[in-house]
C-alpha cells in the first residue's frame, strides 16, 4: 500500500492520508492556533475514516519542527536552577535505608524489580519485597511515580529516552543503575541535560541519529511519540535498535478520553502545531503492533488531569491556555473533574488523559 505523501504549502504542508493505513482521512478541526505558545499560523487535525487515526494537517515542514519548540516550552524547563557553568551533581534517590520510607523502597525495588544495588542482606527481605509489591500504592511511590517507565532493572542495560527535555527522568534512571542515553529536538533542552546531570543527548529525530542495532535494552518516550512526522516509522526504528526481548514503554494523549471528548477543539492536548499525530487506546495498539512489538501491558491514567483540565478550560472561555484574571473558578472546577475522572477507571478504563504501553521486541 503506497501512503499518501505531503503536499508543500508554503512553510506549512497538508497529509491526506493515514499513516497508519494509507486511507485518506476527514476534516476533524480546522482554523485551529497555537493557544499555548503563539507559535504562528492556522492548523487543523484529520481523522482516519477506516482506523480512526488523526493527525495534524497542515502541518510544520520537518525543517520548521524545532523553530515549534521555544526556549519556554514547559517541557524543557530546568528542574531546578542550574549555575552555569559550573555542573549540578545529581542528588541520589536512594540513600541506605535510614527511615521506613527508604527500606520500603529498597525492599520493592529489588526484590520485584531486579535492582540489585538496594538488596538487603537479611533473610526476611525477599518474601516481604515480594509481599509489598502487592500493593498498588507502595507500587507507585517505590517507582517514584514512574509507573512502567521504571520497568525490571536489565544489568549493564542501556536506556535510551526520546524526548528526554532537560534529562530529569534520565538523570533518575542513571541512579537506579541504567546506562542512560537521550535524545532530543531541541538544542536547548539537550544543553540543560548535559549541563545539570553530565547525560549524553543527541539533537534530533531518532530516524537521523543512526543508532546502531540491538544497542538499547530499554526505550521509553514520555509524550513524545505525537511530536514525531511518522509514528510508525519512528516505533519501526525502535525496534530495530532494541536487543531481542528488549523493551519499549511509552505514553501519550489519551484521544478517546473523558477530557478529549469533554472539550473537542478546546482540548489542550491537540496543542497543534507541536502535536503532530493522536492516539485512541486503539489506534495507539495498532501501531506498536505494526512495528513488530508485543505488547505486555496498556492502560489509561489520569496523570496531570488537573492541569491539563484546568487549561482546556482556560482555551475553551478565553481561546488560549493563560492564565488570566478571576481563573479561581477555573481552578475548582478542574479539580472536580480530575476526581470525576478517576473515580470513572475502574468502571471506564479508557477514560483517562494519558495513554501507556509497554511492550517487548519479539
Amino acid at each position: 500500500m503506497t501512503l499518501a505523501q505531503p503536499q508543500q504549502i508554503g512553510r506549512n504542508e497538508i497529509v491526506s492520508g493515514c499513516r497508519l493505513c494509507g486511507t485518506q482521512g476527514h476534516r476533524l478541526y480546522h482554523d485551529l492556533t497555537d493557544r499555548l505558545y503563539d507559535v504562528a499560523g492556522s492548523y487543523g487535525f484529520q481523522r482516519c475514516s477506516s482506523c480512526g487515526f488523526i493527525w495534524l494537517s497542515p502541518r510544520p515542514q520537518r525543517e520548521e519542527l524545532a523553530q515549534c519548540y521555544p526556549v519556554s516550552y514547559e517541557a524543557h524547563e530546568p528542574p531546578v536552577p542550574v549555575p552555569v557553568p559550573v555542573p549540578v551533581p545529581v542528588p541520589p534517590i536512594y540513600r541506605k535505608a535510614s527511615n521506613l520510607r527508604n527500606l520500603l523502597r529498597s525492599l520493592i525495588l529489588s526484590e520485584a524489580y531486579g535492582y540489585s544495588r538496594f538488596r538487603q542482606n537479611v533473610w526476611w527481605a525477599a518474601p516481604v519485597g515480594k509481599l509489598l509489591a502487592k500493593i498498588p500504592p507502595l507500587v507507585a511511590k517505590a517507582r517514584f511515580g514512574y509507573d512502567d517507565l521504571c520497568p525490571p532493572f536489565v544489568p549493564g542495560g542501556t536506556c535510551l529516552d526520546i524526548g528526554c527535555g532537560p534529562g530529569h527522568y534520565l538523570a533518575h534512571m542513571r541512579e537506579l543503575g541504567w546506562d542512560v542515553v537521550g535524545l532530543d529536538l531541541s538544542s536547548h533542552a539537550a544543553e540543560i541535560a548535559r549541563t545539570a546531570y553530565g547525560i549524553h543527548v543527541e539533537v534530533g529525530i531518532l530516524e537521523e541519529a543512526k543508532f546502531h542495532d540491538g544497542r538499547f535494552a530499554l526505550v521509553t518516550m514520555s509524550h513524545s511519540l505525537e511530536h514525531v512526522p511518522d509514528p510508525l516509522a519512528n516505533l519501526k526504528e525502535c525496534y530495530r535498535i532494541l536487543r531481542p526481548r528488549g523493551r519499549l514503554v511509552l505514553t501519550t494523549p489519551n484521544a478517546a478520553g473523558l477530557m478529549s471528548r469533554l472539550f473537542r477543539e478546546h482540548w489542550v492536548s491537540l496543542d497543534p502545531p507541536r502535536h503532530l499525530s493522536l492516539f485512541t487506546p486503539a489506534t495507539l495498539r495498532r501501531c506498536v503492533e505494526l512495528a513488530g512489538f508485543q505488547i505486555e501491558r496498556e492502560r489509561s491514567r489520569p496523570r496531570l488531569a488537573r492541569f491539563d483540565y484546568e487549561k482546556s478550560l482556560r482555551i475553551a472561555r478565553t481561546g488560549d491556555a493563560k492564565d488570566h484574571v478571576g481563573s479561581n473558578a477555573v481552578g475548582t472546577l478542574a479539580h472536580l473533574c480530575a476526581v470525576v475522572e478517576q473515580a470513572l477507571l475502574p468502571v471506564w478504563p479508557s477514560a483517562g488523559n494519558e495513554l501507556m504501553i509497554s511492550a517487548v521486541k519479539v
